[in-house]
């Protein structure tokens, strides 16, 4: 797999029109959620992905540096992951987490990563060194929790 990561400085306009229509695709389209995507924090992200050999995105996550979140949480966090659905069941969503964690961590002094999880996808962080951190919460009608990264996978 080849990975790529940018900062919102390095990223042409093409390549952000592809980010963009890629979480349009994945979670306005395809969870019929109309919110505000734009929200003023791609330009202190990360933003890591991986194409396919035709050049087309087939995952994303959005890294955002500790104090960078619509909660305020002091931790590193990272959001919008997604995997675009002919490229799921590969393991694709589970090494963009790692390399995501990865990333957040190299020559920090902040050592942990919190985020809010959609509460069904809550194993699936468990298995990648996750604990769940809250009661389960709603955003825009979908059930959340937020879990804090242990590096303790099971």
């Amino acid at each position: 797999m080849e990975f790529e990561c940018y900062t919102f400085e390095e990223l042409d306009k093409q390549l952000l029109y592809d980010i963009l229509g890629h979480r349009q695709e994945i979670f306005i389209l395809g969870r019929h959620d109309i919110y505000r995507d734009l929200d003023g924090f791609d330009q202190k992200a990360l933003h890591l992905l991986y194409r396919n050999a035709a050049g087309e995105i087939e995952g994303y996550v959005r890294l955002l540096p500790a104090g960078v979140h619509y909660d305020g949480y002091e931790e590193h966090c990272f959001g919008r992951l997604s995997v675009k659905e002919k490229a799921r069941g590969k393991g694709l969503g589970s090494e963009l987490v790692r390399r995501g964690i990865e990333i957040l961590l190299k020559d920090s002094s902040c050592r942990q990563v919190r985020i809010s999880a959609m509460a069904y996808l809550e194993d699936f962080y468990r298995e990648l060194g996750f604990e769940r951190t809250s009661d389960v919460f709603d955003i825009s009608g979908v059930p959340h929790v937020t879990m804090l990264y242990t590096g303790k996978p099971l």
